[in-house]
């Protein structure tokens, strides 16, 4: 296995698994793995738990066994990537703040269709523990491996991904794109990518995502550093998450 094949796998490979494993899940009820009864166990019920822990178990191992292949950069960006997440994420969670504090929803009328596409929904439904609030044990363990599974797997697979290798690969996908140093600007790859980690958010997070790609983008070109953009996509997620608990936007995550 050449070089350039060994970081293929590396910085592609964990990126699919994820995203393979959430798409089996995405259709649990038709493929059977959801059955809507109180004597099944949690899984059963709640497969998108057991969707969680299998992603962590496949990718965390494949992200360890390759990461001498990860160009990490990490003396470089640690403030711009905190700054940068703490943006990133007020950005992100500003419309349904402000939903909620004009209380948008509160009228007989329903809300203008396009209300979603700039993210202004209540976002209440969603991934919530209080499944499990008769088991203290359960009820904190998946609150932890979200926060686990968001700030640390979600960061790590996606930014490996759409920044370590595709902004790389749309610039030059007839070979040799690994030459490319990481953070170099090009406008194709900058759209092409955005929208691509725009595109797999729901569509009420379409405006979100592409902002915060886009800032994503500026802090990968600005300190030329991988670690600063998973450190900013982490950041968000752990804000992301302390925020849905206090104010119960369970549709966030």
């Amino acid at each position: 296995m050449t070089i350039a094949d060994r970081k293929n796998w590396a910085y592609i490979a964990p990126f699919f698994c994820f995203m393979a494993i959430a798409l089996i899940f995405q259709f649990a009820e038709g493929l059977g793995l959801k059955l809507d009864n109180i004597s099944q166990p949690w899984y059963r019920r709640h497969p998108e738990y057991l969707m969680m822990i299998i992603q962590m178990v496949v990718c965390f191992p494949l992200l360890i066994y390759w990461r001498k292949q990860y160009e990490w950069n990490v003396n470089k960006g640690w403030i711009l990537g905190v700054v940068g997440g703490v943006v990133g994420i007020a950005i992100w969670i500003l419309p349904t703040h402000v939903y909620t504090i004009l209380e948008l929803g509160s009228s007989d009328i329903e809300d203008p269709f396009w209300f979603k596409y700039l993210g202004l929904t209540d976002r209440r439904e969603g991934f919530d523990a209080a499944i499990f609030r008769d088991d203290n044990f359960l009820y904190y363990t998946a609150i932890f491996l979200r926060f686990i599974r968001a700030v640390l797997l979600v960061a790590l697979v996606e930014e490996i991904f759409w920044r370590g290798f595709l902004m790389r690969f749309i610039r030059k996908p007839d070979g040799k794109y690994w030459d490319i140093p990481f953070g170099i600007f090009h406008f194709i790859p900058y759209v092409v990518v955005t929208l691509c980690f725009m595109s797999v958010h729901s569509s009420v997070d379409w405006l979100a995502a592409f902002l915060f790609g886009s800032i994503m983008y500026a802090l990968a070109v600005k300190t030329k550093s991988l670690f600063a953009c998973i450190l900013m996509h982490s950041v968000a997620n752990l804000l992301m998450g302390v925020y849905v608990l206090t104010h119960l936007k369970y549709g966030l995550w």
